[in-house]
Order: structure tokens, then C-alpha cells, then sequence
């Protein structure tokens, strides 16, 4: 926006209301350059405000403001890229330049039923499985199907599990390989903490796990997983 004169008397004064930024300009018939234009965002903002530019049919950018904004865009979405992997993605070396698709990580406080052998499963909140998991599926994975979604799962360290994924009466669960991990591992109840991610391998699509662990010495309780004196009778879920 230039001044304040400029603002009042241009016949397109066009504003652009978005949740957490503000662009505002003055838009007339001639081409559009490029340093008139405001800004005020966090850079995600300001790719997707260079790219509202860009769509507007009646503005007109010249060739260098066009090559700029293309330019500013680029350059956003690399340093995205590149920063991703330590903020969305799971910190794992030899699962780098593997992942294509990730959701978003999910932390646990392993329960008794979590390491009992004669379960076999980790169980994940339905809330967090509906909200980034289900999304993820392809036609034909079926959770709740019999035989589940076959996966393979990655601890810290590479090493590879084969998995099932798959519905659990009301929960859905990883089982089949997760017996294994938690004997390698020595996991054990609310000592160890597990962080999950589900993701698309980039060679074929397949989907994944990567489940890294954590162990807090001493026995920390979660009130919802702590369990009830002795001397009441409850039945553990």
C-alpha cells in the first residue's frame, strides 16, 4: 500500500482477510509492481499470500515482480523442506529420503496391556487415528478387514519389523511383529514411552511405522493409566 492519498482515491482498493495475515494494495490499471505490496505473515504466510497474487487475474505483474514471487515461493517451499524432517518427521538416519507421506507424531506411555505377550498389541487412541491415520489409507486398506493392513515398522535404530495394522473390537492396534520389538527393546510398562509415526515409503508406497522409544527411570504415573489400590476390584480395559 502506498500513500495514504493513493489508498483513498485508487477505484481498487482490494483487501485480503485470512486467519493470521493482511495484504492489502492498491490495485489499478497498470502493471503491478512489485514493492508496493505488504506483507505481514510468518514465511508460510507469505507463500500463500505471493500466491494469491499470482492467481488474480487483474494483476497485472510485470515479468521481474512475476520472477520475484516465483522466486520468494521457491525459495519458501525448499526451506520447508528441508527443515521438515526435524520438526514433522521422524529422527531417524537411515529413514532419510524414504518417507514421502507423514502424519503426525503420536507419544504414548506404554500400559501393562501394551507389553503383555499374550495381548500382543499397542493399542493408538481412536481420536488421533481418525484425525491422521484413516486419511492416509489407500483404497483397499481396510482396517477393520480380517487380515488388516500388513506394514512394516522401523525402531531408532533401522531395523525393520513386519507388522499388522489393523481394527481391535472398538481400538485399533499394531500387532503381529510388536511382541518382537517390545522383547528387543525390553519395554516396559509406564517406564518406557514410545513416539509413533505412520508413513508412505517413497519406493513403492507402502505403508509404515517408525516407533522410536524413551525410558523414564523409576515408575512415573499417568493418571489415566495408574492403577487402582489393591484393595478395589477393577477391571483393566
Amino acid at each position: 500500500m502506498g500513500s495514504t492519498d493513493s489508498t483513498a482515491t485508487s477505484p481498487f482498493n482490494i483487501y485480503y482477510m485470512c486467519p493470521t495475515f493482511l495484504i492489502s494494495d492498491s490495485i489499478a490499471s497498470s502493471p503491478l509492481p512489485l514493492s508496493p505490496v505488504r506483507i505481514m505473515s510468518t514465511t508460510v504466510e507469505v507463500v500463500e499470500a505471493a500466491s494469491i497474487l499470482l492467481s488474480l487475474e487483474f494483476a497485472k505483474l510485470d515479468d521481474q515482480a512475476r520472477k520475484q514471487l516465483h522466486g520468494q515461493i521457491q525459495g519458501t517451499q525448499l526451506h520447508q523442506q528441508q527443515q521438515q524432517p526435524n520438526q514433522d518427521r521422524p529422527p531417524i538416519q537411515a529413514l532419510e529420503g524414504m518417507i514421502r507421506e507423514c502424519s503426525i507424531r503420536y507419544e504414548k506411555q506404554l500400559t501393562k496391556s501394551d507389553v503383555d505377550r499374550g495381548q500382543g498389541r499397542l493399542a493408538f487412541k481412536n481420536e488421533y487415528v481418525d484425525a491422521s491415520l484413516r486419511p492416509m489409507l489407500r483404497e483397499g486398506e481396510i482396517l477393520e478387514g480380517r487380515q488388516g493392513i500388513q506394514v512394516f515398522a522401523y525402531d531408532g535404530e533401522g531395523e525393520e519389523y513386519q507388522m499388522t495394522f489393523k481394527g481391535w473390537g472398538k481400538m485399533v492396534v499394531l500387532t503381529s511383529g510388536w511382541n518382537q520389538f517390545v522383547k528387543r527393546h525390553e519395554l516396559r510398562e509406564e517406564e518406557d514411552f514410545v513416539t509413533v509415526w505412520m508413513f508412505r515409503r517413497s519406493a513403492d508406497d507402502r505403508l509404515c511405522f517408525a516407533i522410536t522409544t524413551r525410558r523414564e527411570h523409576g515408575r512415573h504415573y499417568n493418571m489415566k493409566n495408574r492403577r487402582a489400590p489393591k484393595r478395589q476390584r477393577t477391571i483393566e480395559a
